[in-house]
């Protein structure tokens, strides 16, 4: 699996195809799984806001990125605005280098999203810290690191519907 970006033409990104991955992104994090288990899981909704962030900024912004926080949020039955924030400033610091982003391959997109990853972990932290909470652990921002892996698989996944066959 080459990491450059695809050459061919793409076909245009449905408004349900994004609607879609969300919808399948909410249902991932729903799923109950053995306790310890999600310790090394990625936040796929994060994941994804920043592949529609960085691939379709027109359609997906900081204010989509604010209410699938809010989703986030009460799914997993979380304090209140923390993802709200945390995917919101992630949002607006990949859009802020959208254009820089989409000409990178995807090792070096990877290592972006890393980084975006590690910075939406920390103002979760900082968030239940002010208000109480105890120091997760370190453990807690091994995640990120999953989800940088994961990064081209998606962004391969995420391409299969839009490619031209016809050539």
């Amino acid at each position: 699996m080459s990491l450059d970006r695809p050459k061919e033409l793409l076909k245009p990104v449905k408004r349900r195809f994004i609607f879609l991955t969300f919808v399948i992104a909410v249902l991932i994090e729903l799923v109950p799984l053995p306790h310890g288990s999600t310790r090394w899981l990625p936040d796929f909704i994060g994941l994804l806001i920043l592949y529609w962030v960085i691939n379709q900024p027109r359609r997906v912004n900081i204010g989509v990125a604010f209410l699938m926080g809010i989703v986030a949020d009460v799914s997993t039955a979380g304090l209140f605005g923390q993802h709200a924030l945390a995917y919101s400033i992630t949002a607006f610091l990949a859009l802020s280098r959208q254009r820089q982003l989409v000409m990178f391959n995807l090792g070096q997109q990877a290592l972006v999203v890393l980084g975006l990853m590690l910075t939406n972990q920390f103002i979760m932290v900082v968030v239940r810290m002010l208000t109480g909470s105890a120091f997760v652990g370190w453990s807690y921002f091994l995640p990120p690191l999953i989800g940088a892996l994961l990064w081209p698989l998606l962004t391969k996944l995420m391409l299969i519907p839009y490619r031209n066959h016809s050539a």
